[in-house]
């Protein structure tokens, strides 16, 4: 069980790590963020008066802006 654990974390160690100092922008978005800078909110279900364009943190969420 020891190797199997060795051999994960030097998988992770290998591929991962250089790959979040080569491409910080991946992964790094706050679609929160993104939502409030566009005068949205994120919300559970859209009223029929704000139009739903993404999705927020979590795929149940949603990024509603005023029609």
């Amino acid at each position: 069980m020891k190797i199997h654990l060795f051999f994960f974390i030097l998988l992770f160690w290998v591929t991962i790590l250089p790959a979040k100092k080569r491409y910080p922008q991946y992964g790094s978005l706050d679609l929160r963020r993104e939502c409030r800078r566009g005068n949205g909110r994120c919300k559970i279900q859209c009223p029929e008066n704000e139009i739903r364009i993404a999705y927020c943190m979590r795929p149940a969420t949603h990024c509603c802006l005023q029609k």
